[in-house]
């Protein structure tokens, strides 16, 4: 898989899907090589097992907070944003970005865009208090600190 210009991922958005965070404009931002083997599995991994969040969102039974991970790419680079409030029209997909955007221009906080599904490089929902999916968290755990790092292990459904 190719991937253009540099990763970035927003971590703590994670924290605030939870409901535990400031505003997303604080998001901690990683930057990851883009030729890192593990995200490039990671990623790789979620879009094999995307059956698994639709198979949620379309019956629930106990699940929130819906959000896909979704590469944007402009003239100023590539980044990942969550894309949460997801809704199907007319046979696509819409949701709104959920974070500040750091490299590219084309998007912004809250605006609604149609989500491609070769876009799509992650996801995740909660059941209960654990977090299911969001398997390039896993990489990013390492560059963390200790605490942050197991604070989000332990809101993992899958560590």
């Amino acid at each position: 898989m190719t991937r253009l210009g540099r990763l970035i991922v927003p971590c703590i958005v994670t924290a605030l899907l939870l409901g535990c965070g400031g505003p997303a404009s604080r998001d901690k931002v990683v930057h990851v090589a883009k030729d890192d083997a593990e995200m490039d599995q990671a990623i790789a991994t979620a879009r094999s097992r995307l059956p698994e969040f639709w198979a949620a969102y379309d019956q629930p039974e106990g699940a929130t907070d819906f959000a896909l991970k979704v590469e944007i790419t402009d003239a100023k680079g590539t980044e990942f944003f969550w894309v949460t409030d997801l809704e199907r029209r007319d046979g696509k997909l819409f949701g709104m970005i959920n974070n500040d955007p750091n490299i590219v221009t084309s998007v912004k906080y809250g605006q609604v865009i149609e989500v491609p599904d070769d876009k799509i490089a992650d996801w995740m929902f909660l059941r209960g208090e654990k977090m299911h999916g969001n398997l390039t968290l896993r990489p990013l755990l390492k560059t963390l600190p200790k605490d942050e790092a197991d604070a989000l292990r332990a809101q993992l459904a899958e560590p």
